[in-house]
């Protein structure tokens, strides 16, 4: 994985988002428009790990090239625009903000603090830090899923017809 510049990686997670963020727009019109109601759960898993890539990533090159904060935090919240991710990935590229390569990649390079320590682990260890994050990916998943969709949508529809 990190064998990719960073440049390269976000460009390719910033793809996989938006193509989900399309898969899942797709189902939820076919849903809504009374075709059917197949996709949505489908399309809403494979979006739900695009989006986590992207947020993942995105974090990753904000630690590794230093980002400014306001910056990082731009291209955290554009992954929950639809078709976002791309856009920016490809502005920060033109400001040249995700030139060079991975930091920590020479052992002799010592992190200092918290976000440098696991941008080391993951720069140094990353089938270890795949199988980490993949873990972490799946409680979360289950959680989400427990808990059910954010917002009963048709509810909500039918609230405001009567």
């Amino acid at each position: 994985m990190l064998d990719m510049m960073p440049k390269k990686l976000h460009r390719v997670v910033a793809y996989l988002e938006m193509f989900t963020w399309t898969f899942l727009i797709v189902g939820m019109i076919l849903k809504y428009s009374g075709v059917t109601e197949a996709v949505v759960p489908v399309a809403g898993g494979i979006h739900g790990f695009g989006f986590l890539c992207f947020i993942f990533i995105t974090a990753l090159v904000w630690i590794n090239n230093r980002w400014p904060v306001g910056i990082g935090i731009v291209g955290l919240v554009v992954s929950v625009i639809p078709w976002a991710a791309l856009p920016f990935a490809i502005w920060a590229d033109r400001k040249g903000l995700l030139e060079g390569g991975w930091r920590f990649h020479n052992r002799d390079e010592k992190p200092q603090g918290l976000f440098d320590n696991v941008l080391a682990q993951v720069v140094r260890h990353p089938v270890r830090s795949i199988l980490i994050v993949l873990v972490i990916v799946i409680i979360v998943f289950s959680i989400l899923l427990y808990l059910g969709p954010p917002v009963d949508v048709e509810s909500a529809i039918e609230g405001q017809a009567n």
